[in-house]
């Protein structure tokens, strides 16, 4: 199969596109897979930049220069956290599957598979660009009294829908990397559920955790 086959395969039939990709790991094709992401992350960082705008009041030390440099760090963030995210969540999961009794291989087999698992964040950055583009221009004012401010990003819809969206794309995420457990380290489908279900738990609880500290402020 060509790459594109490979990755329409992955999004109508993950467990036969997964067992191909296991078998014959192309890692040149995961890059490609991750540089997408990371190029929507960094675009979806730059649109931010400018659609918010932070105001520091009371803060006499602050560089009027911090602006310009939160927006370099948002898309050089983008760019390189989803190649750090790969890699290391790819090592995480090796290690995990490796300790149940996996058999797999980190390079090229793993880092293969969690590339193409990554296929439905690109979906997710897609519309959280789009979100993103749509969002009405706001002004952010940080003070000592009032320094969690920022919260007030995250009670927005267009934010609030594209967490949402976000979570879904994560457990599309954890379903196709279940099947490349299976693939890649022949472990059982219990054991492949619950390696596959470690970073679906850490980003749930996360959000779970995100709404909590929102409402009690």
């Amino acid at each position: 199969m060509s790459f594109v086959e490979k990755v329409v395969e992955t999004i109508k039939n993950p467990k036969n596109a997964m067992k191909s990709i296991a078998e014959q790991p192309m890692i040149e094709e995961a890059v490609a897979i991750v540089g997408i992401y990371a190029v929507l992350s960094a675009l979806a960082g730059y649109v931010q930049s400018y659609k918010v705008t932070y105001i520091y009041e009371g803060f006499e030390n602050m560089p009027p220069s911090l602006p310009s440099v939160m927006a370099i760090f948002a898309v050089a963030g983008g760019l390189v956290g989803a190649f750090i995210v790969w890699l290391v969540g790819a090592g995480i999961i090796h290690l995990i599957s490796m300790a149940l009794g996996g058999e797999g291989k980190f390079y090229p087999q793993m880092m293969t598979v969690i590339g193409y698992s990554m296929v439905p964040m690109i979906f997710a950055g897609i519309i959280t660009l789009v979100m993103l583009s749509m969002l009405e221009p706001m002004t952010i004012t940080i003070s000592r009294t009032n320094p969690m401010a920022v919260k007030e990003l995250y009670n927005n819809p267009y934010i609030i829908a594209s967490s949402i969206i976000g979570l879904i794309m994560q457990i599309w995420f954890s379903i196709i990397l279940f099947f490349g457990i299976q693939s890649a380290h022949k472990l059982t489908p219990a054991r492949s559920a619950i390696v596959a279900g470690i970073p679906l738990a850490v980003i749930v609880i996360s959000f779970i955790l995100s709404i909590w500290s929102r409402s009690i402020s």
